[in-house]
């Protein structure tokens, strides 16, 4: 199945983003790649929930919306454009940073449960199981959270964001019962996975396939689990590396009923 949407995308709204990365740029990038829908999921934490970091005190609602006028202008039946935010997991209220009325005014919703460089004590980086733990604690809280009807996936689920060490050394200890019976629930809950290619970035496709990424793609397939593919994209140059999307696709098998419905081209 050829992948051709890309639901992970950052503008320079968000403010780990480079200047650069304009949503015009991007529509530019995905015609190229042949993509033909493109999700924009900037960084944010709804105002109305406390507790935000302060990376995210001027990310809110009114600050992702300023695209909005732009999506507008720019969709097209060549390249669809959806609105969307990736929320941050709150570890203080084990739930997501983003209430139900916020909620229903976006297209879709990702929400991380591997911000670790930020969402987690340092001094849980080891051993790793405290690193795994938490990352599995958020993972539950993200299920179980009040506005869990409307995340449509989990967001580069255990690729630890800016970890000191190999992220894949953690999905390697985290056994497959364990990964079976969080993506049991997972399918359950009717929440989605993505297939983050920035944790591919570079990778060759012997490194892609041999990646412990790819067992834990595996399992989440037998578990019935749709997918959502997305780049990761803080810049332009980096979504122009979305080949290895293509690759991934082919070694799991993947077919249209795969894919979560929002992401479907057919």
């Amino acid at each position: 199945m050829k992948i051709q949407h890309d639901f992970h995308i950052h503008t320079n709204l968000s403010l780990c983003a480079k200047e650069s990365a304009t949503l015009s740029g991007y529509v530019e990038i995905a015609k190229k790649l042949g993509l033909k829908k493109i999700g924009i999921s900037n960084h944010f934490w709804d105002g109305k929930i406390d507790g935000a970091f302060d990376f995210y005190k001027t990310q809110d609602f009114e600050h992702i919306s300023k695209i909005k006028p732009e999506i507008e202008a720019l969709d097209s039946e060549d390249v669809r454009i959806y609105f969307g935010a990736e929320a941050e997991y709150d570890p203080k209220g084990h739930d997501v940073s983003v209430s139900e009325e916020v909620a229903e005014r976006l297209e879709y919703l990702l929400v991380p449960n591997s911000h670790t460089h930020m969402t987690m004590p340092k001094e849980f980086y080891t051993p790793y199981e405290k690193h795994i733990d938490f990352m599995i604690r958020a993972y539950e809280d993200i299920l179980n959270s009040k506005v869990n009807k409307y995340i449509t996936a989990v967001a580069h689920p255990f690729s630890a964001v800016a970890c000191p060490y190999d992220r894949e050394i953690l999905v390697e200890l985290i056994g497959d019962d364990t990964f079976k019976r969080l993506f049991d629930k997972t399918a359950e809950k009717g929440i989605g996975f993505e297939i983050n290619v920035a944790s591919m970035h570079n990778k060759t496709a012997s490194e892609v396939e041999n990646s412990a990424m790819i067992r834990m793609f595996r399992l989440a397939k037998e578990c019935g689990l749709k997918f959502i593919f997305g780049s990761d994209a803080h810049d332009l140059e980096r979504h122009s590396s979305y080949k290895n999307a293509q690759l991934i696709s082919d070694l799991l098998g993947l077919k249209e009923d795969d894919i979560i419905t929002i992401a479907k081209t057919k």
